[in-house]
């Protein structure tokens, strides 16, 4: 099953690989040459999406691979993804979704067949508090802050592992946050699409210095993208080596079903939230009690998830007052960071199928409103209650829900 291979794909097919998709595909893909290398060589970023769609109600996504020149799988995968996105089966992820590929980060690197850039700098730890500093930091950095994407993918690969096993890794997160439980149920399903190539999958948190472990001021590409945006970061490696690996089609193929069903999360709705995407509208807090984003649009959504995410320090935990009454209920949030312009929600879960009779914020009777209100929905066997409030202003705040007996 294994087999000696040439190293590929080349900077230079990557190039050709890109513009020719762009050309073929006008409407669908966004051919950008962001930064050149160090060494003056083009950084491309595609952006996938269907033009014809509205733009504010999209999902974003970023994939990057390349960032160590001697890890081509990753690159491979890149471009099938940018592939698949642009034929009939990607139509639904490119209408609800704008996804961005960048191949190929350090063209320099792939030209040595190296894990570096020349002068030994890794790009994939250029992330620092101060911004990168490299050109290849910088361009992906460029592209994320452009996006502040909902879904972050760094594809490498295990150069010198030979027929081995392919992995799905994921960062540290937030305490008191549902992020750790989602990234695993999603991870579980990548690694159960990829191994319908035939290759062996393992997945885990990364707990390795360098690579966005349990360190949450390491300036790797991993922790940036979760700290920086609250975005589902995923780091993956497919297994590979210069003389003897598993066949190409079967790696691609991996690195490829992962990616799909990762993708597909952002094309439904999560049971236990109101809005379809990906489930990080859940800023802080848990499914039963915590803070979600607001709006009636991706891209609102997007800035109030931004919003609570980048002040999360700043909040006291939500509460409930215990016992909990059946019918009446009543929820304290201190709050001492600036005012949150685009909103926030605080959603809470109750049993049973209910109906609302009246909800007061701070004294002032909330109507039914998605912005600046309350609003429910249901799962099989509760009723989530979100009041909204935009702006969300500083102090300390008392939400009264009162349920039909």
């Amino acid at each position: 099953m294994c087999a000696s291979r040439a190293v590929s794909p080349t900077s230079a097919e990557i190039e050709q690989h890109l513009k020719k998709v762009a050309s073929e595909h006008p409407s669908l893909v966004t051919l950008e040459k962001v930064a050149d290398s160090g060494e003056g060589r083009p950084i491309y970023c595609a952006t996938v999406t269907d033009s014809e769609r509205e733009a504010n109600d999209k999902q974003h996504a970023l994939i990057i691979a390349g960032q160590h020149g001697n890890e081509e799988r990753g690159r491979l995968v890149a471009l099938r993804l940018i592939d698949w996105l642009v034929s009939d089966e990607g139509a639904e992820t490119r209408q609800k979704q704008a996804v961005a590929v960048i191949p190929n980060v350090s063209p320099d690197a792939t030209e040595l067949d190296t894990k570096t850039r020349p002068d030994q700098l890794r790009p994939n730890m250029d992330h620092g508090p101060e911004g990168a500093t490299t050109p290849e930091g910088q361009a992906v950095e460029i592209i994320a802050e452009r996006l502040q994407p909902e879904v972050f993918v760094d594809m490498h690969s295990k150069g010198g592992s030979g027929c081995n096993f392919d992995m799905v890794l994921y960062p540290w997160t937030r305490d008191y946050t549902e992020d750790d439980n989602i990234l695993h149920e999603i991870a579980a399903q990548m690694v159960a699409a990829g191994e319908t190539s035939g290759i062996p999958h393992i997945t885990h948190s990364l707990t390795w210095p360098g690579w966005g472990g349990r360190n949450p001021d390491e300036p790797s590409t991993t922790v940036y993208a979760y700290k920086r945006f609250k975005s589902i970061v995923y780091l993956t490696e497919s297994t590979e080596h210069n003389k003897i690996a598993y066949p190409v089609q079967a790696s691609a193929q991996a690195g490829l079903e992962r990616m799909k069903t990762l993708l597909s999360w952002g094309n439904r709705r999560h049971p236990k939230l109101k809005y379809e995407g990906y489930p990080y509208q859940l800023a802080l807090g848990v499914f039963y009690l915590g803070q979600v984003s607001v709006g009636t649009t991706a891209q609102a959504r997007r800035a109030s998830r931004l919003g609570i995410w980048r002040n999360a320090d700043s909040f006291d935990k939500v509460h409930i007052e215990v016992p909990e009454l059946p019918d009446h209920k009543v929820i304290h949030l201190d709050y001492e960071g600036p005012d949150l312009e685009a909103g926030l929600g605080v959603q809470l879960r109750t049993m049973g199928k209910r109906t609302v009779k009246a909800v007061t914020c701070d004294g002032r009777k909330m109507q039914p409103s998605e912005t600046n209100g309350h609003y429910s929905f249901e799962d099989e066997i509760t009723t989530f209650t979100v009041v909204a409030m935009t702006p969300f202003v500083s102090g300390a705040h008392e939400i009264v829900i009162d349920f039909e007996s």
